[in-house]
């Protein structure tokens, strides 16, 4: 069996342009969270005076191609980018700068109603600051930014791979991973809740939350998807650590999601990335898929006050959900167009002048040596 695979030389090399079907993929997982947010967790969490009358509880499946797209998509970064720091930089600028601004945002909103009256403490506050508050021991401030701290431990994961070599010998890489989950997550899902807190399992506990151990399967998905789209390595190999890692997530999901359901996002992601799926160039669809992040930051607690409001003074469901929806996407329209992308534009610009400087003091450094 081949174990070991080197993308092109020249791959890190070449830039490339958006694959508009992926970016629409992404799209439709954000209207699917937002759907899910507005309807079933609305009404399970605080509610609705009059009912709404319908529910869209496929959220879960909205995370799981979010995940699949995420390691196919950041995958073909940092390999085609061949370098680590550059990869983290970008990710960083894409996500740090509007993240902090919604999280001060929170502060405020969180003390409208429906939310809990006590709003955030300062030690939540400073967690959340980090994107990453779980590993603090305080929740998120917002409960839909769980997947954000999840996608930045990834990222950690990804680089320390590629630094490691793991990502050449990727079936050993990815293939531990994969078995560590097939291991880890039903034995400490069974261990007796009088042992919950002894130290061994809190130790063990805290090791399946720093290797993702309940979302590796779903991000070597999309690495594989990558890895044949690109023909590195056999692929026979790659299609069979495909099928090894659902079967693997199924395993350990308790049978939270439909394996068909998670065979049509593989094939959906697989005829997105060669281009095989026309209707997902639908301008509106690569539209929202442009304000996908302020969505998703800024659709949840806000979404929920506004429906509140309305729904407390009799306003009908349906319409409150609509205002909602509306406020939401106007609301990320402007931040990404009159902030998010002027600040990524300055900052991205910033690093590239950092990086040309760099490289020119190196190789002066060498010609002076």
């Amino acid at each position: 069996m081949e174990l070991t695979a080197n993308p092109p030389a020249t791959a890190a090399l070449k830039p490339h342009s958006r694959i508009v079907e992926l970016d629409a993929l992404r799209a439709l997982a954000a209207l699917n969270l937002v759907a899910f947010h507005f309807t079933h967790v609305y009404q399970a969490k605080f509610g609705f005076v009059t009912p709404l009358g319908f529910e869209w509880p496929f959220g879960a499946y909205g995370v799981e191609m979010f995940f699949i797209l995420s390691g196919y998509v950041n995958s073909m970064s940092l390999l085609r980018r061949g370098k680590p720091v550059d990869f983290v930089a970008a990710r960083l600028i894409r996500i740090v700068p509007i993240f902090l601004l919604a999280i001060l945002a929170n502060v405020a909103i969180l003390t409208l109603p429906p939310h809990a009256p006590a709003g955030v403490s300062w030690g939540q506050w400073i967690a959340n600051l980090t994107l990453m508050p779980r590993v603090f021991g305080y929740e998120c401030i917002d409960p839909v930014m769980w997947t954000l701290q999840i996608e930045m431990m990834f990222y950690a994961a990804l680089v320390a791979m590629h630094r490691l070599g793991a990502l050449r010998r990727y079936f050993i890489g990815w293939g531990t991973l994969v078995a560590l989950s097939l291991v880890f997550c039903p034995l400490l899902d069974s261990i007796p809740a009088d042992l919950a807190t002894s130290n061994w399992f809190v130790i063990a506990t805290a090791l399946r939350k720093l290797l993702l151990l309940d979302f590796a399967p779903l991000f070597a998905i999309g690495f594989l998807l990558y890895m044949i789209q690109t023909r590195v390595g056999s692929q026979w190999q790659n299609i069979l650590g495909i099928g090894a890692a659902m079967t693997v997530f199924h395993c350990i999901d308790h049978g939270k999601h439909n394996p068909l359901a998670t065979l049509l996002i593989i094939g959906l992601v697989t005829m997105s990335a060669k281009g095989m799926v026309a209707p997902l160039r639908f301008r509106p669809l690569i539209f929202v898929s442009t304000i996908s992040y302020a969505l998703y930051l800024c659709h949840n607690n806000l979404g929920c006050s506004l429906m509140h409001h309305f729904n407390q003074r009799g306003v009908p469901a349906v319409v409150c959900l609509g205002i909602a929806i509306a406020f939401s996407f106007a609301l990320a329209t402007l931040i990404t167009t009159r902030v998010e992308q002027p600040i990524t534009r300055r900052l991205r610009a910033a690093w590239m002048r950092r990086s040309t400087d760099n490289s020119v003091a190196g190789v002066e450094a060498t010609l002076a040596s």
